[in-house]
C-alpha cells in the first residue's frame, strides 16, 4: 500500500509535480511578459497623471497672476493709530493719503434697571419694544425674569436683546440692549413695557424744564461779535449737548483801486483881439496827487466761537475751518463745566460765521423720557475728514471715499492719517506660489526624463515618503519628447524679453530677481543647470514697493489696445501649458492611451491565465494517467515476481 500514489494529494514518487512545473513555467513565460507590461503602463499612467496635475497647477496660478483678480490690483490700508481706526479697502480704490479724528463713536442704547428680588415676576401683558422704526411685541402670561428674557430675545433677533445681571445672592438688575447704532435707532418702550420699564428703573419720566436759547440762528459778519444766552446755567452733571448747524463763507478778494487822475474840466478857453489871442489859465482842483494808502492785511482767526463759564470766563470751542458749508457740529456741554451762553466773536476781516438750528438737548432722552442707569446711550458717529465734520449712524463708513471703508474703534480727537496703496504682501506671496509651482513641474519632467539618483537627492523639500516615491519614477520616460519639449517651452517662457506697453520699466524676469541664477554662490551648483528659478528677495521687494504697475505687466499685458491680454510672462506660460493640460489635451491623451493598453494587456492576462489554468490540468491528467499506469504495471511486475518465488520454492 505504500506504494500508491493519488496525484496533488500525496508527492509522486516520480516527481511529475516537478516536471509539470517546469513545462508551466515555459508555459507562463507570455504572462510573466503580459504581467510586467502591465506594471509598466500602470506606472506611466500614474506618472503622466502627476505630470498633468502638476502643469494644470502651474497653469492656474500663472492665469490668476494676469487675470482680472491678480494680486498686482490688490490694495491695502495703514493707520498710525489702528487702536482708533482701521480701513478695509477694494481694489477699486486708488492710492491715496487722507487724514481722520475719530471724534465720536456711534453707540447703542444699553440700560440697566434697578435691582430686583431674584424671585420676582413680569406681570401678564402685552409688551412692546422698539428700535427706531423696528418693533419687537409680544404677549405675556406672566412669569420669572430669565422665561420673559428668553422670550424676549426670541423675537428681538437683530433688533435688541436683553440678558439677567446678578448683583447679590438676592438682588439681580436687567439689562435691555438696542442692537442698532445710531442716535435714531433710540430704545423706546410702549403698552406694558413701559410701565414695566418706569417700575424697573430702566427709565423715569424727564424733566420738563428744558433749557431754552435766546436765539436760535446768527450771522455774524466779519469783525462783528454776538451772544446767545442760556434760560438757565447747563450744569455739567446733566450731560446737555448743545448742537448747531456751521457756515463759514469768505468774501471775494477787492481789488486796490488806482490813483485818480482828478475831474475832466474840459477846455478853458481864449480870445482873439487884433490878432493877439490870449488863453485861460487851466484851472486848480486843489485834489491830492498821491496813491491811496495800501489796504491793511487781512485779519484770519480761527478762534471764533466760545463758551461763557458761569464765572463769566470764555472757553474756547474748537477752531473753524476756513470754509464749512452747513456742517452740523454737536458740542458736550459737560466737558467744558457749567456753561449759560455761547460767545461769537468773529475778528476775521474776510470771513462771515453764520449759525442756525441752535439748540441744546439731553442726548440721553429718548422723548419723555431718559435711562436711569444708562451703560451706553445711541448717538452717530462723529468723524472729521480733511477738517470736514462727518455724522454716520454706524462705525463702518463706507460712503465717504470710494472703495474704502472706515473702521472706527475708540474715539481719540487726534488726527490720524491713512494711506492706501498696493498690497506688496499678496503680490510677493502669489510670485512665490507661482515660482514654487514652476520649480514643482520643472522636477517632475527632470526625475522623469533623466536617470541620476542625484536629481532627486539635491531636492530639499521632498519628504522620506516621497523621495521613495520620486525613486520609482526615476527615468521612467527617458528621452521622452513631449516632456523635453514642456521643459524647454517653460525655459524660453521665464528667461525672455517680453514687448509691453508703453513705458513697460521691466520687461525681463531677471530684472525682478527671478532667474536660474539669481543668488550669488561660490563654485558651480549643478543643480542650477536643470531649470530651477530663484529669487533674490531683495530685488523683487524693491521692484514691488515701487513699481508695481510695472511688475503686473510683465506677467501679462495688453500690448494693442483690445482689453484682451496678448503678453507677459503668466499669459505665455498659462497659453503654452493649456494644449497640455486641457480636457482631451496631450497629457489626457497619454493617459488615456495607457489607459487602453492597461485594459488590452489585463485582458489577455486573464486569457492567458485561462489558457494556462487548462495547459495544467491536461499535463496533471496525463501525468496522473501516467502514474496509474507505472504503478499498475509495478504491481503487475511484483506480483509475478512473487508467484515465481514462490513456484521455485517449492
Amino acid at each position: 500500500m505504500s506504494d500508491i500514489s493519488i496525484p496533488g494529494v500525496t508527492a509522486s514518487k516520480y516527481k511529475t509535480d516537478e516536471l509539470i512545473q517546469g513545462l508551466m513555467k515555459v508555459e507562463r513565460v507570455p504572462r510573466d511578459r503580459a504581467a510586467a507590461d502591465l506594471e509598466d503602463y500602470k506606472k506611466e499612467q500614474a506618472a503622466w497623471r502627476d505630470v498633468n496635475q502638476q502643469a494644470a497647477s502651474l497653469r492656474d496660478i500663472a492665469r490668476t497672476l494676469y487675470s482680472y483678480n491678480n494680486p498686482f490690483s490688490e490694495k491695502m490700508a495703514s493707520s498710525t493709530d489702528e487702536r482708533a481706526i482701521t480701513a478695509t479697502v477694494s481694489r477699486e480704490a486708488r492710492d491715496q493719503s487722507f487724514r481722520v479724528s475719530v471724534n465720536q463713536l456711534a453707540e447703542a442704547d444699553s440700560f440697566l434697571s434697578s435691582q430686583v428680588d431674584k424671585n420676582a415676576k413680569v406681570p401678564a401683558g402685552t409688551y412692546t419694544f422698539s428700535v427706531g422704526e423696528s418693533s419687537v411685541s409680544f404677549s405675556w402670561k406672566g412669569g420669572t425674569y430669565r422665561d420673559f428674557i428668553s422670550s424676549l430675545n426670541r423675537r428681538g433677533t437683530g433688533v435688541l436683546q436683553a440678558s439677567l445681571i446678578q448683583v447679590t445672592p438676592d438682588t439681580q438688575s436687567l439689562l435691555v440692549e438696542s442692537l442698532k447704532t445710531g442716535e435714531k435707532n433710540r430704545l423706546t418702550f410702549s403698552d406694558d413695557a413701559l410701565s414695566f420699564a418706569l417700575d424697573t428703573g430702566l427709565i423715569k419720566k424727564k424733566d420738563n424744564a428744558a433749557l431754552t436759547l435766546s436765539k436760535t440762528s446768527l450771522v455774524a459778519a466779519p469783525k462783528s461779535n454776538d451772544t446767545v444766552d442760556f434760560s438757565s446755567p447747563a450744569k455739567a452733571s446733566q450731560g446737555l449737548t448743545l448742537e448747531y448747524t456751521l457756515t463759514v463763507t469768505k468774501a471775494a478778494e477787492q481789488e486796490v483801486p488806482e490813483s485818480p487822475a482828478g475831474p475832466d474840466l474840459g477846455d478853458p478857453g481864449s480870445m482873439t483881439w487884433e490878432g493877439i489871442t490870449i488863453r485861460n489859465a487851466n484851472p486848480e482842483t486843489n485834489l491830492p496827487t498821491d496813491a491811496p494808502t495800501t489796504p491793511p492785511a487781512p485779519v484770519d482767526d480761527p478762534d471764533v466761537l466760545a463758551l461763557r463759564s458761569t464765572r463769566g470766563v470764555a472757553i474756547p470751542l474748537p477752531s473753524l475751518p476756513d470754509e464749512a458749508d452747513k456742517a452740523v457740529v454737536s458740542v458736550p456741554l459737560a466737558e467744558y463745566g457749567d456753561v449759560n451762553g455761547l460767545v461769537v466773536h468773529n475778528r476775521n476781516s474776510s470771513k462771515t460765521v453764520t449759525l442756525t438750528d441752535l439748540r441744546i438737548y439731553d442726548p440721553k432722552a429718548a422723548g419723555d423720557y431718559v435711562p436711569v442707569n444708562p451703560v451706553s446711550v445711541a448717538q452717530d458717529a462723529l468723524v472729521k475728514y480733511e477738517g470736514i465734520t462727518i455724522k454716520r449712524d454706524k462705525n463702518e463708513i463706507d460712503d465717504l471715499i470710494p472703495g474704502v471703508t472706515l473702521n472706527l474703534h475708540e474715539a481719540t480727537g487726534k488726527t490720524e492719517t491713512l494711506k492706501v496703496k498696493p498690497d506688496t504682501e499678496t503680490a510677493k506671496e502669489s510670485i512665490i506660489e507661482f515660482v514654487g509651482k514652476y520649480n514643482r513641474m520643472m522636477a517632475e519632467v527632470n526625475i522623469l526624463t533623466q536617470n541620476k539618483p542625484e536629481v532627486i537627492t539635491e531636492i530639499q523639500y521632498f519628504t522620506s515618503d516621497e523621495k521613495k516615491a520620486e525613486e520609482e519614477k526615476l527615468g521612467l520616460m527617458l528621452g521622452d519628447t513631449t516632456l523635453n519639449g514642456v521643459k524647454a517651452s517653460m525655459q524660453r517662457i521665464t528667461s525672455n524679453a517680453y514687448k509691453l506697453a508703453g513705458d513697460a520699466g521691466f520687461n525681463m524676469l531677471s530684472q525682478l530677481g527671478i532667474s536660474t541664477r539669481a543668488t550669488a554662490g561660490a563654485g558651480i551648483d549643478t543643480s542650477r543647470l536643470r531649470g530651477y528659478l530663484e529669487i533674490d528677495e531683495k530685488k523683487l521687494d524693491a521692484a514691488l514697493e515701487s513699481h508695481m504697475d510695472y511688475v503686473k505687466n510683465l506677467f501679462g499685458t495688453d500690448t494693442d489696445g483690445d482689453l484682451i491680454i496678448d503678453s507677459g510672462v503668466a499669459r505665455e506660460l498659462d497659453s503654452s501649458l493649456t494644449p497640455y493640460t486641457q480636457t482631451g489635451g496631450i497629457f489626457a491623451l497619454r493617459t488615456s492611451g495607457l489607459a487602453s493598453k492597461i485594459d488590452t494587456t489585463e485582458k489577455k492576462i486573464a486569457q492567458l491565465d485561462v489558457q494556462l489554468a487548462d495547459k495544467e490540468a491536461v499535463l496533471k491528467a496525463k501525468y496522473g494517467q501516467m502514474e496509474g499506469t507505472l504503478g499498475s504495471l509495478q504491481s503487475q511486475s511484483s506480483a509475478i515476481s512473487n508467484f515465481s518465488k514462490q513456484n521455485s520454492g517449492n
